[in-house]
């Protein structure tokens, strides 16, 4: 694979100076302890007498742990152990290393933990769930280094993970492209494309032929909110700039189509108003992931973390490697991917066990090929990463000139300021400011957008109304 350009142009943007420790205080007064580093960092702790302490890791990458779905001769779905519980073999030898037992518990989202931290539940030691709020981060996460340690020891990808008042709540040990088009190259290819085309008028020309052909252009998934989210990252490609969320603050109209943002939100329901999604709601993400899988839909607009999983759904007898990654079109500013910081590792705040918890992080973090195998890339200081053959379409596009890198923004006071406007006038929780008007659209009446349009007004009026009464403004 050619990697040579995807990890120049990331080096330049990331530079690492060795990290002896991570201890912090945190709001409160309270220490976090130091972090036990591969740089040689000391611990609070003995870990030896850390020796059959049991600690409890939550996760939402449910895969990483019972294995990928597959399918059997039979059209069966089993779980492939062996090949793909990346973190249960993991957990495995950290146990056979440190003597520290790992149990390792499968959970869907943010619900089913939340109700344990705001009761403040000992019962969580680590967990993964990546969509809290800032506010929540900070509510129930035990402080993990500041965003400066970060920096020097996972370079500027530290300012975008998540963080409060320079202080970083979950560590992010990988670094991945973000955000891109994950799709069956055996339905673009029977559609007449070799590739995902590098316009926008040209990518709605192939969902019109492959729709022509009998398969849906575009898996979403939309009986969920969340999978709404990649508008907030694709409208930085709409931009050709990574900070749209935050620069919200500069307008008074957001969702007009006139605004960056407002302007994807219409791209995205016009696809839906071209017939270019589902035409019946998949009930759930797996069955939205069969659909590409099995090339009943063309792609996803997802991160890579989406890869491994439906090509580990691809039926028997098919190769695959036939699910690619390659970046967006071009909207109109260049072609662009993310790159972010990847897989959230968190301490809970109320966990007895919290020097084991950080030694198991630290542990991950130090592993290149768990975090490949997860679909990412090492990104601490002094481990060697191995780059996932999956990034091989964009690490050529980006050696070439043809894509362009964006990094995702840090968590700044703009961004903070933005997301309390949203939740002021009642659009932030579960995406409500992309769904609202997602929705809006009658796919009976694809050319009605009297209801869209109306809606537009409401959630700018709200916006401008909030922001004016919070007195929050963009500040350079």
């Amino acid at each position: 694979m050619k990697s040579k350009g995807f990890l120049a142009i990331l080096t330049a943007i990331v530079m690492m100076i060795s990290l002896v420790g991570c201890g912090v205080e945190a709001p409160g007064g309270t220490t976090a302890p130091d972090t036990p580093s591969s740089t040689g960092g000391t611990s609070s702790e003995d870990p030896s007498s850390l020796k059959g302490t049991t600690i409890r890791v939550y996760t939402h990458m449910g895969n990483r742990v019972l294995g990928e779905e597959k399918k059997d001769e039979q059209g069966n779905t089993y779980r492939d152990v062996e090949n793909t519980a990346f973190l249960k073999y993991l957990a495995e030898d950290f146990t056979a290393e440190t003597g520290i037992n790992v149990e390792l518990n499968v959970v869907t989202n943010e619900e089913e933990l939340r109700p344990l931290f705001q009761v403040k539940d000992d019962s969580v030691d680590v967990f993964t769930c990546p969509n809290w709020s800032l506010d929540e981060w900070k509510a129930y996460c035990e402080p993990y280094c500041t965003v400066d340690e970060g920096v020097e020891q996972y370079g500027e990808y530290a300012k975008a993970m998540p963080g409060v008042d320079g202080v970083i709540y979950s560590i992010m040990p990988g670094r991945a492209y973000n955000q891109a088009v994950v799709y069956n190259e055996e339905v673009i290819k029977a559609a007449g494309y070799n590739e995902i085309p590098a316009t926008l008028d040209e990518f709605n020309k192939m969902c019109e032929k492959i729709k022509s052909i009998g398969i849906t252009p575009i898996s979403l998934h939309r009986v969920e909110n969340w999978p709404l989210a990649t508008v907030q990252d694709f409208a930085g490609y709409v931009a050709g700039n990574a900070n749209v969320f935050a620069e919200c603050l500069k307008t008074e109209n957001p969702f007009s189509e006139i605004a960056p943002f407002g302007k994807t939100i219409k791209i995205y329901t016009q696809w839906k108003a071209d017939g270019f999604f589902e035409p019946e709601v998949y009930t759930d993400f797996g069955v939205a992931m069969d659909s590409v899988a099995y090339g009943r839909a063309a792609m996803m607009l997802f991160g890579s973390w989406v890869v491994p999983q439906i090509q580990g759904r691809v039926p028997d007898g098919k190769d695959p490697s036939i699910i690619k990654f390659a970046p967006a079109p071009d909207f109109g500013k260049g072609r662009y991917v993310l790159a972010a910081p990847a897989d959230n590792w968190s301490i809970s705040k109320f966990s007895k066990n919290k020097e084991a918890a950080r030694m198991f992080i630290e542990y991950i973090a130090k592993d290149a090929q768990f975090i490949a195998d997860s679909g990412f890339i090492a990104n601490k200081k002094g481990v060697e990463p191995i780059v996932p053959e999956l990034y091989a379409i964009i690490d050529d596009l980006v050696a070439s000139g043809d894509c362009n890198v964006l990094l995702q923004p840090a968590n700044d006071e703009n961004t903070v300021a933005n997301q309390k406007v949203l939740e002021e006038a009642g659009l932030w929780a579960d995406y409500k400011y992309v769904g609202l008007l997602f929705d809006s659209l009658d796919v009976t009446k694809p050319d009605d957008w009297t209801a869209y349009n109306k809606q537009v007004e409401i959630q700018n009026k709200a916006y401008a109304e909030y922001k004016n009464e919070l007195g929050l403004e963009w500040v350079d």
